[in-house]
């Protein structure tokens, strides 16, 4: 990893990487209960014969997930900017241009991204993970691109038109090796106000020959932006699990944050495991979130509400317990 894609984790991570390693962008839009997201990747086997590009599609809107592969060399990605081609299909920061053709989907279209609402990258802490992107031997890293953002465009599924303008969008990635053994994961920006954007990730975290139970997330209102973390001294005081639904309370010195998830319909996707997409794993696009921010410094609530169209994983979460 350079110093120059450390501070700016939206970039391509994998030049050095020759075997098992994988990373992904996931591009979210939503739009009156139509969901779609596209994650446009690369995943590394145990040799440089056993390597590919991918775009994986999944949508409420039939169900179904797709997992479309292309010749590694169809792949190309920007030094500096998330800039990256795949085939035809262009993905970046401010739009995604689709061309997708095969046996199991036709999806073509532009969307543009606008009022993007990029996650903050400082010294001490270069993105989500904070001080965890400097350690380097981490099993599978996180940023996050956008926050939220509008979006402007229509896409054509298998012939059928879907106009997501004015709708809104959220764009994260991962790349690493492994996706962990057991994890939570929610997101939603569709709240009553569109200003509001919310993700949490709880995970079981090998680190240094031991697993701890690690967690990150943010809270966007406006343009105030609360974020928590293993790395910023918060703690879950609060971890409850279901098949279909997580309770999740985590505390810091200034506020208490409560998540309610609950699935909704879901599909399995593919997954890493030692670079190789062959996991698979359950999200919804139907979930929803309860929120509750609570302010501890002058007894107020800052936000109650709900989020719906949320992604929602809860993969062998049962596991977790908390650290």
């Amino acid at each position: 990893m350079s110093l120059y894609s450390l501070f700016h984790p939206h970039v391509f991570q994998g030049r050095k990487r020759k075997t098992s390693y994988f990373e992904g962008w996931y591009f979210k839009m939503a739009k009156e209960g139509r969901v779609l997201a596209i994650i446009p990747g690369v995943a590394f086997g145990e040799s440089e014969m056993d390597r590919h590009a991918f775009i994986q599609v999944f949508t409420n809107m039939d169900g179904k997930s797709r997992y479309v592969t292309y010749p590694f060399d169809s792949f190309h990605a920007d030094d500096k900017e998330l800039d990256i081609t795949i085939g035809k299909n262009r993905f970046s920061r401010s739009f995604i241009d689709l061309d997708i053709e095969s046996d199991t989907i036709t999806l073509k279209g532009r969307i543009d991204h606008d009022e993007i609402h990029p996650f903050p990258v400082t010294l001490a802490a270069p993105g989500i993970m904070g001080w965890y992107a400097y350690v380097p031997f981490m099993e599978c890293f996180h940023g996050v691109v956008s926050t939220y953002h509008g979006l402007k465009g229509v896409l054509r599924l298998d012939d059928r038109p879907f106009d997501f303008t004015d709708g809104n969008g959220y764009i994260e990635k991962d790349w690493g090796t492994s996706f962990p053994r057991a994890w939570i994961w929610m997101q939603s920006n569709g709240f009553p106000s569109k200003d509001i954007s919310c993700m949490l990730s709880v995970a079981e975290i090998p680190f240094l020959g031991r697993v701890f139970t690690g967690f990150l997330g943010f809270v966007q209102v406006g343009n105030r932006l609360i974020r928590f973390g293993t790395y910023t001294g918060a703690k879950i005081t609060t971890l409850e699990v279901s098949d279909r639904e997580a309770k999740v309370v985590i505390e810091d010195g200034h506020h208490i944050i409560k998540f309610t998830a609950e699935t909704g319909s879901s599909a399995h996707l593919a997954a890493p495991r030692q670079g190789k997409m062959e996991r698979k794993i359950l999200e919804s696009l139907e979930g929803r979130i309860a929120l509750h921010i609570f302010d501890k410094r002058n007894n107020s609530v800052i936000l109650e509400d709900v989020g719906l169209s949320a992604g929602v994983e809860l993969s062998e979460a049962e596991q977790i317990k908390p650290s």
